[in-house]
């Protein structure tokens, strides 16, 4: 009997109905807080007032095992900004954690990490692939 490689890449265990439960529900809360425009007063070290580079689509967001932190997995509107618009989430989301522990009845509020997602470049390499394959085989 032969063994198989172990894949580290795969997680080991599908999520669980909770992790699901309270990640719709956080990205519930964010896009609330995205739609409404609900940013704290925030300056820069040249006293010019932070705003998000862009409006902000929330793709997912994936919960640890124990509920404890939270990535949450955005893309600027047009695909511009991106390092921009994670600074600026990275800086609220001190802000962002405390809006939703208003909103959801959980015993500890996951700390929020937030990534750019990248299935948006791999669709779009993707798409270009199967543009080309398909001029070729109208010739």
């Amino acid at each position: 009997m032969t063994k198989k490689p172990l894949d580290l890449f795969l997680p080991s265990k599908a999520p669980s109905h909770r992790q699901k439960r309270v990640a719709q529900e956080i990205r519930f809360c964010l896009s609330t807080i995205f739609l409404r425009n609900e940013w704290p007063v925030r300056f820069d070290e040249n006293g010019d007032y932070l705003k998000p580079p862009a409006l902000i689509t929330i793709t997912d967001v994936t919960l640890s095992a124990d509920l404890k932190q939270a990535t949450v997995w955005v893309m600027p509107l047009g695909g511009e900004f991106q390092s921009e618009t994670k600074l600026f989430l990275e800086s609220v989301g001190g802000y962002l954690r405390k809006q939703i522990s208003s909103h959801l009845q959980l015993r500890g509020v996951p700390t929020l990490k937030f990534d750019i997602d990248p299935s948006f470049g791999k669709m779009a390499q993707i798409d270009k692939v199967l543009k080309t394959l398909s001029d070729k085989s109208e010739e």
